[in-house]
């Protein structure tokens, strides 16, 4: 598939955080959340996996991610297409180049 949309780096601002994900938990292995949607930046389907427990940066050294409990979200995310955008660089393997958040659906995180 390809895009009408050209790659371009930019990062939208957490205020505008998407809605349109679903998000479910994976229980296999150490478990994962995948949240499914379109970038809104492309339009193009795509799918983010966060390992559950992944570390983040925090004030001071890294720490892992707090419980789902007390994150309410959103969680940050590159878009991660597949398909083909102009003006991408060989060395990116997928995306439009877009960053943007991913909101928490109104019932919280899955389990």
């Amino acid at each position: 598939m390809s895009s009408t949309v050209p790659y371009r780096d930019r990062d939208l601002p957490p205020t505008a955080a998407s809605t349109h994900f679903l998000w479910e938990y994976r229980p296999d292995g150490e478990g994962r959340y995948e949240a499914t949607g379109e970038c809104p930046a492309c339009g193009c389907p795509m799918t983010k996996v966060w390992p559950y427990g992944q570390y983040v940066a925090s004030k001071g050294p890294f720490s892992r991610r707090n419980r789902p409990d007390d994150d309410d979200g959103p969680w940050y995310t590159q878009c991660v297409c597949t398909s083909w955008h102009v003006n991408r660089p060989a060395a990116v393997e997928s995306g439009c180049g877009a960053g943007f958040w991913i909101a928490f659906p109104p019932q919280g995180l899955p389990r």
